[in-house]
């Protein structure tokens, strides 16, 4: 299954990449990525990536609110502070990661 996402720049003094999912259910993956992908966005891509390509069983990640727990079929989202989890794709999360950290990095 293919997630329905869009990125788009908000913001005129501080233009950030803003996710968007069409399914609600992903909304803390788009809280993540704001939070995390500008500070750790390298990091998050190879953490996810490494478990997606098989270099490793599962990893982990850990930013400054937000932790990941990567399987090579789901990774889970935590928020540490609220304690609120979301459950995505290994693969799409990767892909939307890499994607979030090039249109960061084009602002």
């Amino acid at each position: 299954m293919m997630l329905k996402y869009k990125i788009e720049i908000e913001g005129k003094d501080n233009p950030l990449p803003i996710v968007t999912f069409e399914d609600d259910r992903y909304e803390l993956a788009a809280t993540f990525l704001l939070a995390e992908a500008r500070n750790f966005g390298s990091a998050i891509v190879d953490a996810l990536d490494e478990v997606a390509d098989g270099r490793k069983e599962k990893g982990s990640f850990a930013g400054n609110v937000f932790s990941l727990e990567i399987t090579p079929e789901t990774t889970t989202i935590c928020d540490d502070i609220s304690g609120k989890e979301c459950e995505i794709g290994t693969e799409a999360l990767l892909e939307i990661a890499e994607e979030y950290v090039e249109a960061y990095k084009a602002i």
